[in-house]
């Protein structure tokens, strides 16, 4: 019944905010968070809730771990953007000792985001799926802004909690930043025996022991932080950062970053909905990641050894814009008939991961 209220509270509240929106890209971007604000809404009495230290079984060496993580659990300041964090360990394979990190989409939970993460977690990463502030504000506010550099400021603002813009208002207590780290001590405390400690420094993270993804908004995170800071390895599902007004990429796009043009690696629809492939794949030769755009559907891996794949697969569901969500978004990913990830998803998942 709560979820009833909210879903017709918040159609009510954004109605009026709809209107103002006046660019087509801006508004297909909207009815993916209006889809995904739905979505939570219908499921979140399906989702188990996060269990108490006390009420987790003990940890063992061989065993799969599987946690949802308040993000107010983790700091009290939080109050906002307060769906569970997803967290996965398994032990039955040998762990690499580094951190996958992956941001969900605009209005999206990191519940919907599951298989992506287990998927990391099976190839041996300490795999998080991160609560964050993912309004639509971002978009609304930049992508047709005559001040090309709004889409940096945002991103920054959300990443560390400084006051970079009008766009957004994210402190130091929300930021993606500061949430991963409160996560990270939370789970260091709650399981020591899981190692979450190696990726803490101090009130900051060990950027370089991370893999940072993300889908849609939150690919242009993952692409935007390993721009500041040097990471492992950065992956964007279905993401872009394009300013309709100008005709032309965000100016972060093209500065000088600390991680390596050649640990960037993405994967799109040629039919998304949200944002058009054209855009995308002008946005990723500027930046400067080479390679043929190569296609997980009819080429084996390790396709070439390139970092910009492609897809024209149908999506297992076709609910509004389902093109944009192939790609990661668990209800949306190709399966097969017993409901398993198809070959070509599965291994292209593995590849962005390992390669």
């Amino acid at each position: 019944m709560d979820g009833f209220v909210y879903t017709i509270c918040f159609f009510s509240a954004m109605r009026l905010y709809l209107k103002q929106l006046v660019s087509l890209s801006m508004k297909k971007l909207f009815t993916l968070f209006l889809v995904s604000t739905l979505l939570l809404a219908c499921e979140r009495s399906e989702i188990a809730p996060a269990i108490s230290p006390t009420q987790q079984p003990q940890q063992r060496l061989g065993a799969f771990y599987e946690y949802l993580v308040r993000p107010s659990a983790t700091n009290p300041s939080i109050f906002l953007y307060n769906n569970n964090h997803y967290v996965c360990v398994d032990a039955r394979t040998t762990l690499r000792n580094k951190l996958f990190v992956f941001f969900p989409g605009t209005g999206g939970s990191p519940e919907f985001y599951k298989l992506i993460v287990k998927r990391a977690a099976a190839l041996g990463y300490h795999a998080i799926g991160l609560m964050y502030p993912n309004g639509s504000e971002l978009y609304s506010w930049s992508a047709s802004n005559p001040d090309n550099t709004q889409f940096g400021k945002c991103r920054q603002e959300i990443f560390d909690g400084t006051n970079q813009t009008l766009g957004v208002t994210v402190d130091a207590n929300n930021c993606i930043k500061g949430r991963l780290n409160k996560l990270l001590t939370h789970l260091s405390t709650q399981y020591p025996t899981l190692n979450f400690q190696q990726f803490i420094n101090g009130n900051d993270v060990y950027w370089n022991k991370c893999v940072l993804a993300g889908h849609s908004q939150g690919g242009g995170h993952a692409f935007y932080i390993a721009k500041r800071v040097a990471v492992d390895k950065t992956i964007a599902f279905a993401s872009i950062d394009w300013n309709t007004l100008l005709g032309r990429s965000a100016d972060w796009v093209t500065a000088a970053g600390f991680t390596p043009i050649s640990k960037f690696y993405s994967i799109n629809s040629t039919r998304d909905e949200v944002f058009s492939y054209v855009n995308v794949r002008a946005q990723l030769t500027v930046m400067g990641l080479n390679g043929v755009a190569t296609s997980i559907d009819n080429t084996a891996s390790p396709y070439g050894g390139t970092r910009r794949l492609i897809t024209s697969a149908t999506p297992a569901i076709s609910v509004v814009v389902p093109n944009h969500n192939l790609t990661c978004l668990d209800a949306y990913v190709p399966k097969t008939s017993s409901g398993a990830v198809t070959a070509n998803f599965s291994n292209a998942w593995t590849y962005l991961l390992t390669y």
